[in-house]
């Protein structure tokens, strides 16, 4: 348990902010659609999430997939602040995928 908290804090210490915006930036993403490999783990995860009825599952991982394209339009490039029109949709998004998640994974379950 150690080595694996070792590793995430390292992970961290070495990606801050703006490398992982960085990394975020320089993803090709008609390369990565057009991957067999994430399309097998895309009807894979689709498949579970049938079988076993999973709609949480599904929920947690559209809003991460939201999530990352909210910040990939979003996220200035490196070493540039904020702008106050990139800003307001970033909170705006953010609001929204928390205030949805809160909703179906805590109040409408209880």
């Amino acid at each position: 348990m150690k080595e694996m908290w070792d590793a995430a804090v390292g992970f961290l210490k070495e990606y801050n902010m703006t490398k992982a915006g960085e990394a975020l930036q320089k993803v090709d993403w008609t390369k990565l659609l057009h991957e067999p490999l994430f399309w097998l783990a895309v009807v894979l995860f689709l498949g579970w999430v049938v079988w076993k009825k999973a709609l949480r599952s599904l929920l947690v991982a559209c809003s991460l997939v939201a999530f990352i394209v909210l910040l990939h339009y979003t996220l200035p490039p490196a070493g540039e602040a904020f702008s106050l029109s990139k800003l307001l949709p970033f909170a705006g998004g953010c609001l929204g995928l928390l205030a949805l998640n809160i909703y179906f994974l805590v109040i409408r379950n209880g």
